[in-house]
């Protein structure tokens, strides 16, 4: 299944990871829940995580993707839920390749019961990237369909836990909290979380990608900067320390790439991840044994 998606840029072939430039979303700050909300996550071909939703009362399975920029569904979804896709989004995968997909706007459904929406969802085949034999899936949701909620990723205890002002409190410490950015692109529509790493040219940035099976990427062009050889694409090892305390150690990828860096699921399964994506925030605490 990696495979698969790797010789397509990742599961970012899936989504898009809309990594370049800025763009200034309109505020969305939808009522926290009443009490925190966990969405169960299971392996999707073993290696991709996924969740049950709802849509109009029947059971859907969407892949959850925190890299992915905007939240993207397959062509027999849209037909169900009556959208004829139109126009055009327009992104970059991680490693600079350019996608354009139709758009179905206001897509909604539900996860645990917790309604949610993504203002504007890419339209893509989805038969084009999986095997065969791969279980139906009808969309990947990305953080925009989270914008303006609290969201804790805990991938070692298999949930996403949608957080209320008490329990973001609760979490908050609990953990350290890290520099972070969010990348807002396609006219603002996509939402990615990036943290940072201290290097003796100054910080880097890197996505944090529940869709990546590798640990860690990095761009060639900073590659140097935190000890590795630049013309050496595999089996080089890193430990590197992310400003706020987290640390991250184990084989890395070198990729000519147009960000930093990626800090996939070997990393975050390590981590418990609270990103308050209304006010910008974030926290990592290590997973208790």
């Amino acid at each position: 299944m990696r495979a698969v998606l790797r010789s397509l840029g990742g599961l970012a072939a899936i989504g898009l990871a809309l990594v370049s430039g800025s763009a200034l979303a309109e505020p969305v700050r939808p009522a926290p829940p009443a009490k925190p909300v966990v969405i169960p996550l299971e392996p999707y071909l073993g290696v991709l995580w996924s969740f049950q939703g709802e849509v109009d009362g029947k059971p859907r399975r969407f892949l959850l993707d925190t890299a992915g920029g905007i939240t993207v569904i397959a062509q027999p979804f849209a037909d169900a839920i009556g959208c004829k896709p139109w126009g055009r989004v327009t992104g970059f995968r991680m490693r600079g390749d350019r996608v354009d997909v139709p758009r179905c706007d206001d897509v909604g459904l539900k996860a645990a019961g917790l309604p949610l929406t993504a203002p504007t969802a890419g339209v893509i085949d989805f038969a084009t990237l999986l095997p065969k034999d791969a279980p139906p899936l009808d969309g990947s949701v990305a953080l925009d369909a989270f914008a303006g909620r609290a969201v804790t990723l805990d991938l070692a205890g298999r949930r996403l836990i949608v957080e209320t002002p008490a329990s973001l409190k609760v979490r908050a410490a609990q953990g350290v909290e890290v520099p972070v950015r969010f990348s807002r692109e396609a006219t603002g529509l996509a939402l990615t979380p990036f943290v940072a790493a201290p290097t003796p040219k100054g910080r880097i940035w890197l996505e944090l990608d529940c869709g990546s099976t590798g640990a860690l990427v990095i761009g060639k062009h900073v590659a140097d900067l935190v000890g590795l050889d630049p013309a050496i694409q595999k089996g080089q090892s890193v430990d590197m320390t992310l400003v706020g305390g987290p640390k991250i150690s184990g084989k890395v990828l070198v990729e000519d790439m147009i960000l930093d860096g990626n800090i996939g699921v070997p990393a975050l399964q390590q981590w418990v991840v609270t990103l308050d994506l209304a006010n910008e925030r974030a926290w990592i605490a290590a997973v208790k044994p």
